[in-house]
């Protein structure tokens, strides 16, 4: 039955600040285009100023009911309805009073507040219409593409923890391969263990090496572009973290940080490098399996 179906009670505290919005602009708008409770009689120079409250009422009559219904379970559209007209009578309720204290300025009646509720049930009926039916195409839209994105998110979480536990296997037996580093323009040659290398930063057509030599730190600067040097170096724990430097995982002791960016420490390096945040998705699952965060 019509009555049974399920409504979508899945708002959040924005989305019912926006939607009650736009209600209250909505029946504002008829307001001004029909001019009802007399307002067409009304003469003033900020008329359509003292008929902003009209707006402001029913917005905060949607809201209120929205928010007081909005941990209900099992809601159903029939509930929905009611709600919305709960949201209605106080808001032809409170507009009675406005229209009566400030701006008619006449004798409070049943009679004029039925006039009034039936002036705001014929403005309310097609904002209440498109309020309902449109609330519920985008809130079932939207619940129905929750599932989905939570399902895409655990693939792509899986999918990099898989990576990431084989490139750590992988690391282990590569770190005692070779690194052999060829300059073009100069007869330098630097040779060293994968487990040797440290970082390498950019400067400008040059790369300042740090790697370990006799178990001593050592710095090397040579004429080469960091993309080069890449091609050269690049192996399962030698990654590169931002455009202008390259890094052994293996010898960050610690980082911190969020999604807009991380700051690591090199064991015995005094400067913190930064990873960039087109980096971060590849490079921090790495981290998190090779370095405890403080």
């Amino acid at each position: 039955m019509f009555y049974k179906i399920t409504y979508p009670n899945n708002e959040t505290p924005r989305e019912i600040i926006l939607t009650s919005s736009l209600a209250g602009v909505s029946l504002y708008t008829l307001l001004i285009i029909y001019q009802p409770f007399g307002t067409n009689e009304f003469e003033h120079s900020f008329k359509y100023f003292l008929l902003l409250p009209y707006a402001l009422i029913s917005a905060l009559s949607f809201l209120c009911f929205s928010v007081l219904f909005k941990r209900k379970s099992n809601w159903t559209i029939i509930a929905e309805v009611f709600k919305t007209i709960l949201a209605l009578i106080a808001s032809s309720i409170l507009s009675y009073f406005y229209n009566t204290f400030f701006l008619s300025r006449v004798n409070v009646s049943v009679e004029n507040y039925l006039y009034m509720f039936c002036y705001t049930a014929a403005l309310g009926a097609p904002v209440v219409i498109i309020y309902i039916l449109g609330r519920y195409i985008y809130l079932n839209h939207k619940a129905k593409a929750k599932p989905k994105a939570n399902k895409n998110e655990t693939q792509n979480q899986q999918h990099t923890q898989t990576n990431t536990e084989l490139i750590f296997k992988e690391s282990e037996t590569s770190a005692n391969c070779k690194l052999i580093i060829t300059a073009k323009y100069s007869n330098i040659n630097l040779e060293m263990l994968v487990d040797d290398f440290v970082f390498a930063e950019a400067a400008d057509n040059y790369c300042i090496i740090y790697f370990y030599k006799n178990n001593t730190l050592k710095k090397e600067m040579i004429r080469i572009s960091l993309s080069k040097l890449i091609n050269q170096i690049e192996s399962d724990s030698i990654k590169q973290i931002h455009r202008s430097s390259v890094v052994n995982l293996k010898k960050v002791i610690k980082f911190k940080g969020n999604s807009s960016g991380y700051k690591i420490t090199l064991d015995n390096i005094e400067n913190e490098l930064s990873i960039s945040r087109n980096y971060i998705t590849s490079i921090v699952p790495i981290l998190n399996k090779l370095v405890t965060r403080p």
